[in-house]
């Protein structure tokens, strides 16, 4: 069994995934390419957000689903364009909790507030 934690960052209205399997831990996030830019080209974060997390939540799911979900979903994001609200951060983690095998929202537009109906609508292992 995999784990998928989802996070919001400090300082910033802002949320990025980490894919566990095991010992091994992945990260992932979407971020416009020029700082702070509210829309323009876009990347797909890999470094390690541990540090900056804020609130988070975790679920078990599938880990074949989810490995497959986090490619799926990278390659997707990857250079995509990248827009506050419509193609941000929080679609990229719903869209990688969809793949995931989770209960998403079709809007989502906080980082807090989707971690909130995460919890909600989905059985997590732990939340803080």
């Amino acid at each position: 069994m995999a784990q998928l934690r989802m996070i919001t960052e400090t300082g910033m209205f802002h949320a990025a995934c980490a894919c566990s399997w095991g010992e091994s831990v992945e990260w992932y996030g979407f971020k416009p390419r020029e700082h702070r830019r509210p829309a323009g080209r876009g990347f797909v974060d890999r470094s390690d957000r541990k540090a900056f997390t804020n609130h988070y939540i975790t679920f078990d799911v599938d880990d074949e689903s989810l490995r497959v979900g986090a490619n799926t979903i990278k390659v997707r994001y990857d250079s995509s364009y990248y827009v506050v609200a419509v193609h941000d951060c929080v679609s990229f983690a719903a869209d990688l909790a969809r793949e995931a095998g989770l209960l998403v929202p079709r809007v989502n537009i906080s980082p807090y507030g989707f971690l909130e109906i995460l919890g909600v609508w989905n059985r997590y292992t732990s939340k803080g």
